[in-house]
């Protein structure tokens, strides 16, 4: 359903089913502070002039929040209360002030990115927070409003607004009430789903539902606490290849016809057999299985005008279903199923039953299901293709050229599964593991990076 105006300066939506499962997983952790699976995308630059970093917050990069605010309305949208609808309302003067105190935030000078993170608090909107000391930006918010793709597309949009704002000397005119036209639609709209299921949507959704089933075998990584620890914050670990061992991958994955998002699957899969809890220790390979998630970026599949446009990039249009692989299989067989997967998983029957299959998980999740006892403890994954054709590298602007030097993207965990992020920025890939510090620490983070890396060059390149 699209938006609807209910007063002089508001409009509304319902959620969709994607997003009120989203936000049902991510609500839960609420009452403790946090939110499951929350987006952070962060970006290091290089400024255009010399100017200090307080001059740039104070200015030029709180104009262009402001900015990014009117060119991406979704940004500031908030369920209502009490109901299950998106409401966005067109703000005055005063309100676009308060917005802008409330949801721009200047770090701390002894703070990090990662520090902001392992303690940032849910928001009803997306937030940016700027780190002076080392020129960094984080933008931050809930997973039901912006994916991965998403994620870096606002970063870009960002940047398009601070460049705008020092070209033109100032926040440009703005025609508040023009922006209501760039609200997002929900995934479903925009696949143009029907809102009746049928009972081959039915079948298919409980299909791609019924693969959760199989993190119940999957090996897993080691954890610190039991059943009754409670998760701390999210830290993160990270590791950048050089351009040239990148283009050497590259080049040999290609030699194998498989896509090196693949094939880093597939070492992660490897890696997560060989860092086994040993509750796993007695299975031979023939008996080890890892389960992980198929994540499928759906922009491509959006009905005209969306289909992969910028313009919706606060809108979480994504989708997933778990797949094994064995023990006994090589890095080859693996990475090709993975290949497989990500090239025919975004079927129409996949497509058709995204409504329904969002509708059948919240109300499972609304029944209260029983935890697993253990937990699942697999290390997951998600990448993101193509960063440096959505993410611009260099800004000329009037002042001088504006450099955007790495760019960042995890989600907040509150589970005992690390999660695996990667992409190619500036000709490097980028490898980013996210995990919760109250049940793996930053040694053992590191060390699941370094062995995936090794894994990944000894299948590749010897």
């Amino acid at each position: 359903m699209s938006w609807q105006k209910t007063s002089f300066n508001r409009y509304q939506r319902p959620l969709g089913e994607n997003e009120r499962l989203i936000k049902f997983i991510g609500d839960r952790a609420h009452p403790a502070g946090r939110e499951q699976w929350s987006v952070s995308a962060t970006a290091i630059f290089k400024p255009s002039d010399n100017r200090l970093a307080t001059e740039w917050a104070a200015t030029t990069l709180r104009d262009a929040w402001k900015l990014m605010r009117f060119q991406h309305p979704s940004i500031a949208t908030a369920p209502t209360v009490g109901s299950e609808n998106l409401e966005y309302a067109v703000p005055s003067e005063k309100d676009l002030e308060s917005w802008g105190d409330e949801t721009f935030i200047v770090a701390g000078e002894d703070t990090c990115a990662e520090d902001v993170i392992a303690r940032i608090k849910p928001s009803p909107f997306m937030t940016l927070y700027f780190v002076p000391h080392c020129w960094e930006v984080l933008l931050h918010t809930s997973h039901w409003r912006t994916d991965g793709y998403g994620a870096f597309q606002l970063v870009n949009a960002f940047f398009d607004a601070v460049k705008a704002v020092i070209d033109n000397d100032g926040l440009p005119e703005l025609s508040w009430g023009e922006e209501v036209a760039r609200l997002v639609p929900s995934v479903e709209s925009a696949l143009n789903l029907s809102e009746t299921a049928t009972p081959e949507t039915i079948v298919s959704a409980r299909k791609y539902a019924s693969t959760q089933l199989y993190m119940k075998d999957s090996v897993g990584i080691s954890y610190s606490g039991d059943m009754t620890t409670r998760p701390g914050g999210t830290r993160t670990a990270r590791m950048q290849l050089s351009k040239e061992t990148t283009e050497a991958l590259q080049r040999a994955s290609d030699e194998r016809n498989i896509d090196l998002f693949s094939a880093v699957h597939a070492a992660l899969a490897i890696v997560n057999f060989e860092n086994a809890d040993a509750a796993f220790a007695a299975k031979t390979n023939d008996e080890m299985q890892y389960a992980s998630t198929i994540r499928l970026s759906l922009r491509p599949h959006l009905i005209s005008p969306h289909t992969n446009n910028p313009s919706v990039a606060a809108g979480v249009y994504t989708g997933g279903y778990i797949i094994k692989v064995a023990g006994k299989d090589s890095f080859d067989e693996i990475a090709r199923q993975y290949q497989h997967e990500y090239k025919h998983g975004a079927s129409p029957e996949f497509l058709q039953s995204r409504r329904q299959f969002a509708a059948m998980a919240v109300e499972g999740l609304q029944k209260g299901l029983p935890l697993p006892n253990p937990p699942p403890s697999n290390i997951d994954i998600s990448f993101v293709t193509d960063t440096d054709a959505m993410v611009t590298s260099v800004y000329e602007t009037r002042s001088g050229p504006l450099e955007v030097l790495r760019v960042g993207l995890g989600v907040e965990t509150l589970t005992r599964q690390p999660l695996l992020f990667l992409w190619i920025f500036r000709g490097q890939l980028d490898l980013s593991l996210v995990y919760n510090e109250a049940y793996q620490d930053e040694e053992m983070a590191s060390k699941i990076l370094k062995d995936v890396v090794v894994a990944l060059k000894n299948s590749l390149l010897k």
